[in-house]
């Protein structure tokens, strides 16, 4: 598959995540890594940013969605890694897609649940039909698929059988609510490389995995732009992962995080932004420094919360929306880690 065939290929698993239409990620959320390293890519360059912008505003629009794979063509081109993530994920998204049931309009196709003989005729009366034998399908499939679950993994009420809710690796079983606990491998993995950032950017400092005393074990790593030369473009990009072992300590923990990294004008009010609702909740903060401000974006998924604190911005509209996109693909980075698309 050359460049622009792999651009496209990518392109459109985020516009169809974006309209809310991945058969993938509905069958078995594979299209979560891909979307993650799709933004990531666009993200590395001004031009990238605007045209995620664009297609987020309007999935379907041809011109935002051909700006994207252009731009997506060029960052390919230039690195191999990069195309061989994105090529390893298309090939599995593709897979997974093949083997998942289509409703298209009025047609089912790729659907192995045998109904029997059924003849339905292309009337009022028989569309109706066919859209009960579809709904009753989709039901006799979610059954199935439920009592394949309780064979396998049983009853989690049974005495005994529950694990410590702060175990890493294990699901949440203190009534906090919340997903399996991140390892510390998992942290390390859904923390945001070098590589889904622009270029210029470069690694500054990591503080390794913390355990807190809310029980929470907690990550940090930094990225500065243009090799840390102050100047117009100058910037920080430190990211805060919290690992909790309960959605109720996640809740607690952003005042926690602001403790791990000062900035100027952090004790001021903040302002709010009106940037999209990222995960289950998400906030958005811009603290008013004495020559710059920072933004400070704290995302919360399960049980784990994601923080990214973008210092050295001016009060530009660009440089809240770059903050927004860098705090997307740490966010899909960390979806793709829960949902176990993206491994040690």
């Amino acid at each position: 598959m050359d460049s622009s065939e792999l651009a496209a290929a990518a392109v459109t698993s985020l516009v169809t995540a974006l309209a809310g239409a991945s058969a993938a990620a509905v069958v078995n959320g594979g299209g979560t890594a891909l979307t993650a390293l799709v933004r990531g890519g666009l993200a590395r360059s001004p031009r990238g940013q605007t045209a995620l912008t664009a297609l987020e505003a309007d999935p379907g629009g041809p011109g935002a969605r051909t700006e994207a794979e252009t731009v997506l063509v060029g960052e390919i081109d230039t690195d191999p890694d990069l195309r061989t993530q994105l090529s390893a994920q298309v090939d599995f998204s593709s897979r997974s897609y093949r083997d998942a049931v289509v409703v298209t309009g009025s047609r089912v196709s790729r659907s192995h649940i045998s109904l029997g003989p059924l003849t339905v005729n292309n009337t009022a009366g028989g569309r109706v039909l066919a859209g009960v034998v579809v709904v009753l399908a989709v039901a006799v499939l979610v059954l199935a698929l439920y009592g394949v679950r309780q064979l396998v993994v049983g009853d989690d009420t049974s005495a005994g059988s529950g694990a410590s809710s702060q175990e890493p690796g294990h699901t949440n079983g203190d009534g906090g609510g919340g997903g399996a606990v991140l390892t510390d491998a998992q942290i390390s993995l859904a923390m945001p490389q070098r590589s889904d950032l622009p270029r210029n950017w470069t690694y500054f400092s990591d503080s390794g995995i913390q355990a807190q005393p809310d029980g929470c074990r907690a990550n940090g790593n930094e990225y500065e732009v243009d090799g840390g030369i102050v100047g117009k473009d100058y910037k920080i990009a430190r990211f805060i992962l919290y690992a909790c072992p309960s959605e109720a300590a996640a809740r607690a923990a952003p005042p926690h995080m602001a403790e791990w990294s000062g900035f100027d004008g952090e004790g001021t009010t903040p302002t709010k932004l009106g940037l999209p609702k990222l995960g289950d909740e998400s906030t958005a903060l811009a603290y008013a420094g004495s020559s710059d401000r920072t933004i400070v974006i704290t995302i919360r998924e399960e049980n784990t919360v994601m923080q990214l604190q973008y210092k050295f911005l001016s009060n530009s509209k660009a440089d809240e929306d770059e903050a927004l996109a860098r705090a997307r693909m740490a966010h899909d980075r960390l979806k793709s880690v829960q949902a176990g698309t993206l491994r040690p």
